[in-house]
């Protein structure tokens, strides 16, 4: 009996430390590595481009780890954070030190295979991460310096794969990558105000001081309110200059969902820019597409749609709403109106 119960803990360990290790956002962070890629034509894809990709995919693994190392006293404060903070328990604390230096010398050595430029950005980047959560410094903690992070995090991992294509040389820039820069830096702060802001009662109980919390919760959401009209349009605007008919009307889609969902869900709506960037990168090399390469864009297409069902079908998006609709017969009768 002891013996499967202490099996069966050991398996359900395994599989929380993955989520615990927020591996899903690092893979997402990382993917921005592909700019690089895009930009070049998508040519250059070869070995060593893949060492660069795990490369940054350990940096940012470092980064979310050391984050929770130097947070664990304040998130042991809050269940749902001590339950996923590998240092607020005995058990899993010698692992999660592992798994801190690991990355980071992993990071290094990959980056320095690559090549002396991007092992130092690598070094920035390192250094970002700890400076953001490693007291007294604490950047997370200083106004505004938590967002302007977003921005040095992000472009960090742009520039490896910019470095990586097109070396030292910034003439090489053109008005797709400035604009496809500006999408990308927008929703990553967009999605730092988010996750302030959805997180606000439990970071004021634990005395957290990021600038979301000296802003107040309602000035914040009128600031994110304001950024997601912004973003918006701009990107519209951008594909509709490109002529990515397709992305528009993915765009339009995106936008529309906030009259049907429930507004305590809102928070998911951003979660399907994703998938409409994607898109606009695929669309705008589709002139580059060889006939089968435009199978697969269509395809791809598919996929991001199914995608984006699935995620509908799992947040219960339009349920929630139909039932608000539903317990509120004046609301309902405002919107047949």
């Amino acid at each position: 009996m002891s013996n499967s119960n202490y099996h069966f803990s050991h398996d359900r360990s395994t599989i929380q430390l993955l989520n615990d290790l927020r591996l899903s956002y690092a893979v997402i962070s990382t993917g921005l590595i592909l700019l690089g890629f895009f930009w070049n034509n998508l040519t250059g894809f070869d070995w060593q481009y893949l060492v660069l990709i795990v490369g940054i995919f350990s940096a940012n693994v470092f980064m979310f780890v050391v984050n929770d190392f130097y947070d664990a006293p304040h998130d042991s404060k809050d269940p749902v954070k001590r339950a996923r903070n590998l240092f607020c328990s005995p058990d899993t604390r010698k692992i999660g030190k592992v798994i801190l230096y690991a990355s980071l010398c992993l990071s290094l050595f990959l980056g320095a295979i690559v090549s002396l430029p991007v092992l130092l950005i690598i070094v920035l980047f390192d250094l970002l991460a700890f400076f953001y959560s490693a007291p007294p410094v604490k950047l997370r903690n200083r106004l505004y310096w938590d967002w302007i992070f977003v921005f040095l995090w992000k472009t960090l991992i742009i520039a490896a794969s910019y470095v990586y294509f097109f070396g030292m040389d910034l003439s090489a820039g053109n008005s797709f990558m400035y604009g496809t820069l500006t999408i990308i830096l927008l929703l990553s702060l967009i999605s730092q105000l988010d996750n302030q802001i959805r997180d606000f009662k439990v970071d004021k109980t634990n005395d957290t001081n990021h600038s979301v919390q000296r802003l107040g919760h309602e000035r914040s959401s009128l600031l994110k309110f304001i950024l997601l009209i912004f973003f918006f349009a701009f990107s519209f605007m951008f594909c509709y200059l490109l002529d990515l008919y397709i992305t528009m009307i993915l765009i339009l889609v995106n936008i529309s969902l906030y009259y049907f969902v429930n507004p305590n869900k809102y928070s998911h709506v951003p979660e399907f820019i994703s998938i409409w960037i994607v898109v606009l990168f695929l669309e705008y090399f589709t002139t580059f597409f060889t006939h089968r390469q435009q199978l697969l864009f269509s395809a791809w297409i598919i996929v991001m749609v199914c995608i984006a069902v699935i995620h509908v079908k799992r947040t219960n998006l339009f349920k929630d709403r139909t039932r608000l609709i539903d317990n509120y017969p004046s609301f309902n009768e405002t919107l047949k109106k």
